[in-house]
């Protein structure tokens, strides 16, 4: 990493506001992403200024664990806490305190650990109530759980303050050309439906409304903190977005406009009117095994505005929201992408609509390297024994093999790369055939070997709960690379069976070099389970 370039720790890194921070910053800051998913799960290319560690911030011993790990790349001198939970449920949930608040929590413990410079925290305009216009002065009363837990933050801050310097950053409603804001996608899914009721329907007077803000806009927003940092008070709060407010008649007239290319007269529909056509929609959408967004509770928030006012924000930082990602003017863009990619369109919104706060991923992943570990020597002596006469070689040679393909397998799963299995099927499979067994035999092992794995696996205490899918995620990272070494071969014999002859007169790896194997491998699992998450391919050994 290059040391000249300041450090961020960024929580939060793949969510939506967090990816986009992270292109802004490329080339800026040494970037430390913390995550729940993995780097490829969230799309973010490699950079030789970037790691990747994958913990959820509410997992305090395990996060403040990684303090020593910063120090010895530099250490960071900004932490931007984008990590939250959020549904539309408007109930509580344990999410909103063990990540909004004690991830916090952690959070700020950590960076007083790191002595950082200052800590920015993503709060919302939404923690403030209905009604009233929002400055930076305004109290964040709002009473919904996801605002109380908001509040709660901020008041961490106030705390923390006395420590390091603090920005409290009160976000608008974001959304990106793809929408990816749930309330904005269900409305615009109504009204461009082409349904004659859907279509046209508009709660209220149509006068509901709040302030957006490009997801780009506030990636700017962000790194203007940072570049402003010495000149802020040590205690600041930011509206990031633009004044005023966006209604949905104002939304309604532009994408009905842009969609149908006429103006479309709107159905206003008193409350007395939705509530039974909302509680219509949701039993429908359980009988065909859906979730509906629309819920009672929203009927408070007819006619209701969120106004902003961001005057003191737009002088303190010097910035302001680009006039063309306005709401207002870039909603031509997110129906042009609906129009042109609908399926993209589609799977992008539902996600967002439907995440989750659990990932049993998590837990499994830990659980299934866990029971490798304690099982793999003891299975790997026993197969290998099973198999000596088979492969017509010793026990200790195929019993190192069967170790490469335990330490694959767990590698796979804590860096969460699947295609690693494709890049060694060779190394694993393909290359023991060239003793004569044949290719249909090496197969035969290799998926074998999985299923005696397997077997040991379902032994284990530890995933007692969780063998369902711990087999089945064996089960496809070994029929990956079956089928990898198979079209190898299908492949050679289609070109000629010259190579393929060739190839049986060549040596067998030796122990020694599939040790070296081995141990590359526990290297990039030792860096992972330690926070940083490499994406580059290990370096292989190759026959000359």
């Amino acid at each position: 990493m290059d040391q000249s370039l300041p450090g961020v720790l960024l929580s939060g890194a793949s969510g939506l506001v967090g990816r986009n921070f992270i292109r802004a910053a490329r080339g800026r800051y040494r970037l430390f992403c913390l995550a729940r998913r993995s780097m490829e799960e969230a799309g973010i290319q490699p950079d030789d200024n970037l790691r990747w560690l994958q913990v959820d911030i509410g997992e305090r011993d395990k996060l403040l664990g990684f303090a020593g790990l910063l120090r010895s790349y530099g250490g960071v001198q900004y932490v931007v806490n984008l990590a939250g939970y959020y549904d539309f449920s408007n109930q509580e949930h344990p999410e909103y305190t063990r990540t909004n608040i004690h991830g916090t929590h952690n959070m700020l413990d950590l960076a007083k650990e790191l002595e950082v410079e200052r800590f920015v925290f993503a709060s919302s305009q939404a923690a403030c109530p209905f009604g009233v216009v929002v400055s930076e002065e305004t109290a964040p009363t709002a009473t919904m759980p996801y605002a109380q837990s908001k509040r709660a933050g901020e008041e961490l801050l106030h705390r923390y303050a006395q420590h390091f310097p603090c920005t409290i950053v009160r976000i608008a409603a974001v959304f990106s050309d793809w929408c990816e804001y749930p309330p904005l996608y269900t409305l615009l899914n109504n009204w461009l439906s082409g349904k004659m009721l859907e279509t046209r329907i508009l709660a209220g007077q149509g006068l509901s409304g709040v302030p957006y803000i490009h997801v780009q806009d506030l990636a700017q927003c962000l790194l203007r903190i940072l570049e402003k940092s010495d000149e802020l008070p040590q205690l600041c709060i930011v509206n990031a977005g633009p004044d005023g407010t966006a209604t949905h008649l104002d939304l309604f007239r532009i994408a009905t406009r842009s969609f149908y290319g006429k103006n479309i007269q709107p159905l206003f529909t008193p409350t007395w009117l939705l509530a039974p056509m909302i509680i219509a929609r949701r039993v429908l959408s359980r009988l065909q095994g859906k979730i509906a967004f629309e819920q009672l509770w929203m009927l408070r928030y007819v006619d209701e505005q969120l106004i902003a006012d961001s005057t003191a924000s737009r002088k303190l930082l010097a910035w302001r929201p680009t006039p063309r990602k306005h709401i207002t003017r870039r909603l031509v863009f997110l129906i042009e992408n609906m129009q042109k990619n609908p399926d993209l369109w589609r799977s992008w919104n539902e996600a967002m609509v439907h995440k989750t706060a659990n990932r049993p991923q998590l837990m499994l992943h830990e659980e299934v390297c866990t029971a490798l570990e304690s099982c793999r020597d003891e299975a790997a002596a026993t197969l290998a024994a099973q198999a000596s006469p088979v492969f017509n070689t010793d026990t200790s040679f195929l019993q190192t093999y069967f170790r490469l393909l335990c330490q694959l397998i767990n590698t796979i799963i804590r860096t969460r790369n699947r295609p690693m299995m494709q890049q060694y099927a060779c190394t694993i499979a393909f290359k023991p055939v060239l003793s004569g067994v044949g290719m249909q035999c090496a197969s035969q092992y290799l998926f074998d070997s999985s299923e005696f794995l397997i077997a040991q696996l379902r032994h284990q205490p530890h995933l007692h709960r969780l063998i369902a899918k711990a087999d089945e995620y064996l089960v496809m990272i070994v029929h990956m690379a079956v089928d990898q070494v198979e079209d190898q071969f299908e492949l050679l014999r289609l070109q000629s069976p010259v190579p393929l002859e060739g190839f049986v007169t060549m040596p067998l790896l030796t122990i020694g070099e599939v040790e070296l194997v081995i141990r590359q491998l526990e290297g990039l699992s030792r860096e992972v389970v330690a926070g940083i998450s490499w994406s580059g391919p290990v370096v292989q050994v190759e026959q000359e």
